[in-house]
């Protein structure tokens, strides 16, 4: 009887950290997952480009797109992915009727290169 209950406690034990250690893997597949999936949004969106035949429009556009990247980095459980996205947020937000004209928004798409490039290598 005794020996039951040893050989059955360390079934168990064994039984638990395979567990563990599954629980791990699962954890470290959902985390990449995660990653990949806001990584795909964020890209989508960090290509935006404002029309400048419509400022307005642009200018809202370009508010919904900083607002979207700003909850993927709520989402974001790496620091260094959660600082990207609000990077590009910052970027794509700063876009205001007043500077949508050809030549600012070529500055601006320069200047946005930096923050994709931050983005693509977080998402690395």
């Amino acid at each position: 009887m005794i020996r039951r209950v040893a050989a059955l406690a360390v079934v168990l034990t064994v039984g638990l950290a395979g567990c563990d250690s599954v629980r791990e893997a699962s954890d470290t597949v959902g985390q990449a997952s995660g990653k990949v999936s806001i990584c795909t949004q964020a890209v989508r969106l960090a290509g935006f480009v404002p029309d400048v035949d419509n400022p307005q429009q642009a200018a809202e556009e370009a508010g919904d797109k900083a607002e979207e990247l700003r909850r993927l980095a709520d989402q974001a459980a790496d620091k260094t992915l959660e600082d990207a996205l609000n990077g590009m947020a910052d970027k794509v937000g700063e876009l205001r009727a007043q500077d949508i004209s050809a030549a600012k928004v070529a500055a601006w798409a320069t200047e946005k290169a930096e923050a994709v490039d931050a983005l693509t290598r977080a998402c690395t």
